[in-house]
């Protein structure tokens, strides 16, 4: 592929119509659909809360999609951009980067033609790629408790017309879970009760952390209720490695657990 035309490439609606034809939970684009929002609210609309490919079923050559520009262990940083080849064998892809992106580039070679090559694992395929698609699979979602057919689609037609005109934004566990047929949560955040000071309190509040964590919610933990450093442990004859000891290996766990497939947890 010529320079040239990789400053033309554009996203393929009639193909990924044909690949979205394969997933029922997300509505295909329409002529109607203009909303794909601009620079961070954009990068953040498709990385967070479209529906995505996530076996990557569908990727092909010339598809739009998010990845991970730079694999920074602290600071990693997310664009958008367009598949020019893939290597199945390696699990690789080179992938075009958008201009605005481009900055997070680090490689000279990457940098003077702004195609860069990274491993499948951290490229993931949007199937949603403008906001109207997203309001209608959260109205199709919402409107799943009604009884009766004819009660679905009146409450989808107003949650809809709510969710379209920005008149109402959930929050972004509600965006990106409802009507999406996953088992992700639909609260953003939780805060826990205190942790009871023990060795099977401690195991059943990192057990709880997980299981909340894994479903894309957030965790505050209140450790006020563990014992200090070197404080008496009777049962063992020892000493309590105190609570900060412990907070900080909950915060470690948060980090290790992979939020509905979607991003990594952080320590609240």
């Amino acid at each position: 592929m010529t320079v040239a035309s990789k400053k033309t490439m554009k996203l393929n609606k009639e193909r990924l119509n044909q690949d979205i034809g394969l997933f029922p939970q997300v509505h295909p684009i329409t002529p109607d659909m203009k909303t794909t929002h601009k620079g961070v609210s954009r990068l953040v609309m498709i990385d967070r809360y479209s529906f995505k490919d996530t076996e990557k079923i569908t990727l092909s050559e010339g598809d739009f999609v998010v990845l991970t520009i730079k694999e920074d262990p602290k600071f990693p940083a997310r664009g958008l951009g367009y598949i020019t080849a893939i290597d199945w064998e390696n699990k690789k892809a080179d992938v075009w980067i958008e201009e605005e992106y481009r900055s997070a580039i680090d490689k000279p070679h990457e940098i003077e033609t702004g195609v860069v090559t990274r491993t499948l694992d951290v490229i993931e395929k949007p199937l949603e790629v403008y906001y109207e698609q997203i309001a209608k699979r959260n109205a199709t979602g919402l409107a799943e408790v009604e009884k009766t057919p004819e009660k679905r689609q009146e409450w989808f037609e107003k949650f809809y017309h709510e969710l379209v005109n920005l008149h109402f934004v959930p929050a972004g566990r509600v965006l990106y879970g409802a009507g999406a047929g996953t088992d992700v949560t639909y609260f953003n955040c939780y805060v826990m009760p205190f942790v009871e000071d023990s060795r099977e309190g401690i195991s059943e509040h990192r057990k709880q952390v997980m299981e909340i964590m894994s479903r894309g919610g957030g965790v505050g933990t209140n450790g006020s209720t563990l014992r200090p450093r070197n404080t008496l442990a009777k049962g063992v004859n020892g000493k309590s490695s105190g609570s900060v000891s412990w907070l900080d290996d909950i915060a470690k766990l948060t980090h290790l657990v992979e939020q509905g497939g979607s991003r990594r947890g952080k320590a609240a």
